[in-house]
């Protein structure tokens, strides 16, 4: 995929123009041609960034983690968000609001659920990826942590995008802080026992 300066223009135009769409239709009544004409462009632009309504979305998807992750501040050196902190839920709102149409998709879009679940399934192996990478490998209880961490507070934050906002990020973060300090704690704790007994074998 092509990511010039005027590239780049293009493709976040047509992925604009999708999740406004897809505001009042579902994703499997979007022609190609309606979302050309909506994007001011032509097949032959469409097709040369993108194949499909449904690639438009994937490549949404992975940029949008991408912003996220690309975001060292918000991520300790072991790779989780830092207890007690909101930048994990700022990062996740900076690249979100960079989409003109974004939060009018997540309120009215009654495809923007199944969405948000590969967003939240894209995150969980981003956090897995880098795990293994500083610990060489990943078990299966960090996994079943890395997955209740992450996926517990994405859904909740979720949740949030759709609502009226009442409630802010602080007070959502600090009724998620707790139950991620916990579960930081033992995945630690998991992680300690496991160098612990690596360094006795090699004694």
């Amino acid at each position: 995929m092509k990511t010039d300066k005027r590239s780049r223009k293009t493709i976040a135009a047509i992925q604009n123009t999708v999740l406004q769409l897809m505001c009042t239709r579902r994703i499997r009544d979007i022609k190609i041609v309606d979302l050309c004409t909506a994007a001011d462009i032509n097949r032959t632009t469409f097709y040369l960034h993108f194949k499909s309504v449904a690639d438009v979305l994937e490549a949404l998807q992975t940029e949008l983690t991408q912003r996220i992750f690309d975001n060292e501040d918000f991520m300790r050196p072991g790779g989780f968000p830092k207890t007690g902190t909101l930048s994990v839920l700022k990062a996740c709102t900076d690249a979100i609001d960079s989409y003109e149409n974004f939060g009018e998709f997540v309120r009215r879009s009654p495809d923007a659920d199944v969405f948000l679940t590969s967003l939240k399934n894209e995150f969980s192996k981003q956090l897995f990826r880098r795990y293994e990478a500083l610990y060489g490998c990943t078990s299966a209880e960090a996994i079943c942590i890395i997955r209740f961490l992450s996926g517990g507070v994405l859904d909740t934050y979720a949740e949030w995008l759709k609502s009226d906002k009442s409630i802010s990020l602080e007070v959502l973060w600090n009724v998620c802080a707790p139950m991620v300090s916990v579960g930081q704690g033992i995945l630690e704790k998991m992680t300690e026992t496991k160098f612990n007994s690596e360094k006795k074998q090699c004694k």
